[in-house]
């Protein structure tokens, strides 16, 4: 029994060592391959590990004055706006280097339209592909694009035409596909490309100027530092812009901060009527002979369609919401990886569409106004992925000489609404505080020699929106034929409502010439919810009472008014936490509570002022002015109808439907 067991030890012993074989008898190739694949494993983790644990602090690589924290601040100013730094101690576990953007695609691009104007084919892919460099394998075809007549939600694609490899387009917009000897697409692409509109003016004489408005969504000063710091370097070293350090939002969303600069005047609540007759600066540019364009990315979430009813008429010569609309209805969009189109990231597809505008009207006058906002939108680190290419873009438009015949703004509309870093005190400031740029070209001193040296002096004193509106009027007088166009071009085809409403003067005051130093909220159109001047406030804690109260009086300002018809479709809101909560002193009996709170279902973080009164020593307190929700909110209240939807962003907020 024994001897038996052992015998079954030992068997098992030798199946074993067989099974496993040994450095011995192991071929030598095998070896030499395992200690390959081992080195290889070795030098990919030391690389990632440099990459992502040993690589340089965001802080240490962003480039900026730092005298302009030193005594910047002009006392005489009134309003006590902060100045920050860019790399406050309390953001820092909220800031990080963005990830790249990786297009995932094997196509080339064969296929382009050239600076003369022509779809042409892209010879070096051809061959880099496989193909001879003329395509005869290939059957291609182009379908131009352009907008639905009267309508800002549809495209329409014309005849497909066989490409030639010279076909001379009259749209800016073109699909193209390629087939094989089988029919089968083998290739899909979009081109933007602006092509000239005969109806534009050649520059008059030496002195009329441009504008062009290059703006990132939800981009404040300081993120803009921090995320883009190659190009603001450029922007405030190399080219000479002006960064406004006192600019204040007036609005929650883009919308708000974006009509005032386009009109002079706030945002209507409602009635908007599919905008029809508003007065839009590009509208005064458009009339006097200059080129105008307005590009937006993201149709879906574009400031005059979001939850809206669209612009009726093309606002613009140039409208680049007709390209996105068919992009993002196609397979090839669908299939393709995130912040790409096929093998090319969409905001280098975005940014040579403004180049291709600034470069054919080169010598005529402009408006462009430009916003992108997919890198930004949401989140606070992810545009800092586009930096080297934003700072690319810029020093070719410097370069040549694109920005020379034109006052260019690079700007935010407002700082992160919604990322975690809003809801840090210096998150609060950088929403209110977006990051607005002004670059001259050298030339305007000795034409126009008071604007640069007031543009400086400007650049610590109180502005908002409104002063970018008037400084655009400022640009438009510079036109020989600007005397010629009347100032009320749309009134006829405007409601009754905003005849009344856009009429009467603007606020603003052009940033070419001295702004006020006694300004204040009021004066520059900032609601009091918004406005940056430091007040005297007193910092309470989370469970200070006179927080809870204010908190506890906006929830059941939700549940009674707010929500109170929409019970069946909309959960009861209850308190969570206070989040932080500030007590701005009026006088003895009066005071006002700012406080942010969380509140469930639906975990929504709102901010708020309360009206606070003291009165025989009860406190007692009233909601007042307006509330914003500052964290994603997603879906949460699409039971609600459409229209009440778009008409109340406070109940899109709120409703977390049942």
């Amino acid at each position: 029994m024994t001897q038996k067991a052992n015998g079954v030890e030992i068997g098992f012993i030798k199946l074993h060592r067989n099974a496993i074989p040994t450095t011995s008898n192991m071929p030598r190739t095998k070896i030499r391959y395992l200690l390959v694949f081992l080195a290889a494993v070795v030098v990919v983790t030391i690389h990632h590990g440099q990459k992502y644990l040993l690589r340089p602090r965001l802080e240490a690589m962003v480039h900026y004055h730092k005298d302009i924290y030193v005594d910047s601040r002009d006392p005489e100013v009134t309003c006590h706006y902060p100045i920050l730094q860019p790399f406050e101690p309390s953001i820092l576990p909220h800031v990080k280097f963005a990830d790249p953007i990786r297009c995932f695609s094997r196509t080339l691009l064969l296929t382009m339209v050239d600076k003369r104007g022509p779809l042409v084919y892209n010879r070096t892919a051809l061959l880099e592909a496989g193909y001879d460099s003329n395509a005869s394998s290939l059957h291609c075809v182009y379908q131009q694009i352009t907008r639905a007549a009267d309508d800002d939600f549809n495209v329409v694609y014309g005849d497909e035409i066989q490409m030639t490899g010279d076909d001379q387009l009259t749209t800016d917009f073109v699909f193209v596909e390629c087939r094989n000897f089988a029919t089968i697409a083998i290739y899909q692409n979009f081109h933007a490309y602006v092509q000239l509109d005969p109806t534009v003016h050649r520059f008059k004489n030496d002195k009329e100027l441009g504008v062009a408005v290059i703006g990132l969504d939800s981009m404040s000063r300081l993120n803009f530092m921090r995320q883009l710091s190659i190009s603001y370097k450029f922007i405030t070293e190399t080219i000479g812009g002006n960064v406004l350090l006192g600019f204040n939002k007036v609005g929650e969303n883009t919308f708000p901060n974006v009509i005032p600069m386009l009109t002079g005047y706030p945002a209507p609540p409602n009635h908007f009527d599919n905008f029809k007759g508003w007065p839009f600066i590009w509208d005064l540019f458009k009339e006097a002979g200059a080129a105008t364009m307005y590009s937006e990315d993201l149709p879906e979430f574009n400031m005059f369609d979001y939850l809206y009813t669209g612009i009726l008429q093309q606002p613009t010569l140039h409208y680049m919401r007709t390209y996105w609309l068919a992009v993002e209805s196609s397979i090839l969009y669908r299939t393709s990886s995130s912040f790409c189109l096929g093998p090319q990231p969409k905001h280098l597809i975005f940014f040579e569409y403004l180049k291709s505008f600034l470069e054919v009207y080169k010598d005529s006058p402009l408006f462009l106004f430009s916003l992108f906002n997919e890198v930004s939108h949401d989140y606070v680190n992810t545009v800092g992925a586009i930096d080297d290419d934003f700072y690319t873009f810029l020093e070719a438009c410097y370069r040549e000489n694109l920005f020379n015949r034109t006052v260019t703004l690079v700007l935010g509309d407002h700082g992160n609404r919604i990322d975690p870093i809003r809801r840090t005190d210096v998150g609060r400031v950088e929403d209110m505080m977006p990051m607005v740029s002004v670059i001259l070209p050298s030339w305007v001193d000795s034409v126009y020699p008071k604007w640069r040296p007031t543009l400086k002096e400007n650049v610590r004193r109180f502005t908002s929106t409104f002063d970018l509106h008037a400084t655009f009027e400022q640009v438009f007088g510079t036109l020989e034929n600007s005397k010629k166009v009347p100032r009320n071009l749309g009134y006829e085809k405007m409601s009754a409502y905003n005849k009344g409403y856009f009429n009467g003067s603007r606020r603003g005051v052009s940033l070419f010439k001295p702004v006020p130093k006694t300004r204040d909220c009021d004066d520059v159109g900032v609601p009091e919810y918004f406005c940056v001047c430091e007040k005297n406030e007193e910092k309470l804690t989370n469970e200070d009472p006179r927080g809870i109260a204010a908190a506890q009086t906006m929830v059941d300002h939700f549940n009674n008014v707010l929500l109170a018809k929409l019970k069946s479709q909309c959960a009861e809101q209850k308190l969570q936490a206070v989040e932080r909560a500030v007590v701005i002193k009026k006088n003895d009996q009066r005071f006002k509570v700012r406080v942010r709170f969380r509140t469930e279902p639906g975990n929504g973080v709102f901010e708020a002022t309360v009206d606070g009164y003291s009165e025989l020593g009860q406190k007692s307190y009233r909601t007042t002015g307006e509330v914003f929700r500052i964290n994603r909110y997603g879906d949460q209240a699409n039971c609600l109808p459409k229209e009440l939807r778009a008409n109340s962003t406070i109940i899109r907020g709120i409703c977390y439907c049942l």
